[in-house]
């Protein structure tokens, strides 16, 4: 079947047509694009990335929202004054598992311990107001120099028990687990996208011949499973998927594939229903406002044996 030097591809024949001439770099582009159409339909599910780091955003708003309604509602009196406390603390949270500390570099600018810190400075901050409200409510406020006289003996009063211990180490660790696995994932797309670029989208010879091998395999009947009446393409298809796409990928395919089942089961782990390592983040993130009333409970059930601590 001729074909002019534009090298016509006809579809409704079943026949192999391979181009007589160079294939122009229109041609070669649209090659490229129905070759790898499924391969960049599976990146698009790298926007799992902004959602996971939505969802964590989404609940501790919501936990921020539930918790100010609280001290507004039960704790009107300490409202005010922990409102600063209570929007930082929700703040660290948020950031911990944000792009900006999930990069690909694997570095980490805030770190568990770092978020741990500001648990234990919410709490720091929480108890002379707790003490105020439990012991003397009807007094004026402490003096500054009386709260840093507090604060300094946070640890060895221990005014809120050991829930703010448990509050920080469950958080942190489920939070932490979070935001390892969107590293995890941020890294993979990396790993995609350069893997992508000396596949795909190199421009040396070798690759230019690949991408001309693969337009020919792309158009022909017999690589596309029509029946034995089609004259093969004199091995192209094997050949081309050997020489321009199965060697090169079999040589991440062991790694990729240790990768994939490490990803998997943090998932399944960070997701789980019943959660027998804490790593669930939305059920921490979501008990954290009644945890927290649930310390300073503890403080004003214990208002005569907190007085004589500081006293």
């Amino acid at each position: 079947m001729e074909s002019n030097a534009a090298a016509k591809f006809e579809f409704k024949t079943f026949v192999c047509i391979i181009p007589r001439h160079n294939t122009t770099a229109q041609v070669l582009a649209r090659a490229r694009q129905d070759v790898f159409n499924g391969h960049l339909e599976k990146k698009k599910n790298y926007k799992i990335l902004t959602k996971i780091s939505d969802a964590v955003t989404t609940l501790a708003r919501q936990s921020e929202n539930k918790t100010l309604v609280l001290f507004e509602q039960v704790y009107r009196s300490m409202s005010l004054l922990s409102r600063p406390s209570i929007k930082a603390l929700y703040q660290a949270m948020v950031e911990y598992v944000s792009p900006s500390n999930t990069p690909d570099t694997l570095q980490q600018p805030l770190s568990r311990d770092m978020l741990q810190e500001r648990f234990t400075e919410f709490f720091t901050r929480l108890f002379p107001i707790a003490y105020h409200r439990a012991v003397n409510p009807h007094q004026v406020d402490f003096t500054d120099k009386f709260k840093d006289c507090l604060y300094k003996a946070m640890d060895e009063i221990q005014p809120f028990g050991d829930i703010p211990k448990q509050i920080s180490k469950s958080v942190s660790k489920s939070l932490e687990a979070t935001r390892v696995l969107v590293q995890a994932l941020t890294l993979g797309k990396t790993v995609l996208d350069r893997t992508d670029s000396v596949l795909f989208y190199a421009t040396t010879p070798q690759q230019v011949s690949c991408y001309e091998a693969l337009l020919r395999m792309t158009y022909c009947p017999k690589c596309s499973g029509y029946g034995s009446s089609i004259r093969p393409c004199g091995g192209l298809c094997t050949n081309v998927m050997r020489g321009c796409l199965t060697e090169p990928a079999s040589e991440l395919d062991l790694a990729w594939s240790g990768y994939v089942e490490t990803v998997e089961r943090l998932v399944i782990a960070v997701d789980g229903r019943t959660d027998p390592l804490g790593l669930n983040a939305e059920r921490a993130i979501r008990q954290l406002d009644t945890r927290i009333s649930d310390a300073i409970m503890y403080a004003m059930e214990n208002g005569p044996a907190l007085e004589e601590k500081v006293l």
